[in-house]
């Protein structure tokens, strides 16, 4: 049951409206209220010139919520408003009739009455939070919804007129019960294997190659130079020859031996 308005003070309540409503709901929900209050925008330029001057009040008669809004910020006006429905919500469950002094400082006097008025600045103030907090992770939720389908809907977009190319991601249909891959998988592997053998075919081959060459090997050395290596050799095998047998002709020549410091003939 949605409650009444009435704006004496000619607020522009475009903005605030939908939030009055919405937090009632919420404190009707919470509390269940069986009759509505009616919402009072009040104006009272002396009022307002007052550092402690007036900021709400509930009357229990008329079951009206007055909120002065002069020059206020509209969620302290939504806070006032919250403290307000729990007197409401006190009135309703005959909770207000409590007697004693009701003047100026009645909070400092009457011990029953400052009682009810503990409990509407706590679970105003809660409740009002509660109601924040519902609103602004909805508006969040619907926010991430809307950004979510605006971001699919670009990339149907994109992907329609060419500009974003799906990845290339793989076929899981193509697993067979084993866990083993389907024939394309399997001509992919082979013609893997059959590469590699061939690349190692070519490397052996290239080895032999190089092997057989005579201009790679140790023989090139020695390749069209046979002979002359022949002649140096026998060259060199008479010259020691000659060598042995002038040394024996000057050792039978000679007068005089000395073998361990002593002469022999």
């Amino acid at each position: 049951m949605p409650c009444k308005i009435k704006n004496p003070a000619n607020l522009d309540l475009t903005k605030l409206e939908p939030h009055v409503n919405g937090m009632y709901d919420h404190f009707d929900k919470k509390y269940g209220f069986n009759k509505p209050p009616t919402m009072v925008f009040d104006t009272d330029p002396n009022n307002k010139s007052q550092v402690l001057g007036k900021t709400a009040f509930y009357d229990p008669q008329s079951m009206e919520i007055h909120v002065f809004v002069d020059e206020r910020h509209p969620k302290d006006i939504l806070r006032s408003i919250a403290h307000e429905l729990i007197h409401h919500r006190q009135n309703l469950e005959g909770r207000l009739e409590v007697g004693g002094y009701n003047g100026p400082g009645y909070y400092l006097e009457n011990d029953e009455l400052k009682e009810v008025e503990h409990e509407a600045m706590l679970e105003g103030n809660a409740t009002m939070r509660e109601y924040e907090d519902t609103v602004k992770y909805k508006e969040n939720k619907e926010m991430s919804l809307k950004e979510w389908k605006n971001s699919e809907l670009n990339k149907m977009m994109l992907k329609k007129f060419g500009i974003l190319k799906e990845s290339a991601k793989p076929d899981f249909a193509d697993l067979d019960k084993d866990g083993d891959k389907k024939e394309p998988m399997k001509k992919a592997a082979k013609e893997k294997d059959a590469a590699e053998e061939e690349s190692e075919e070519e490397s052996q081959e290239e080895i032999e190659e190089g092997r057989n060459n005579p201009r790679t090997t140790n023989s090139d050395k020695f390749v069209g130079h046979e002979d002359r290596y022949h002649q140096d050799r026998i060259h060199e095998s008479e010259k020691e020859t000659n060598a042995l047998q002038e040394a024996m002709k000057k050792i039978a020549k000679a007068k005089k031996v000395f073998l361990n410091g002593k002469r022999v003939k």
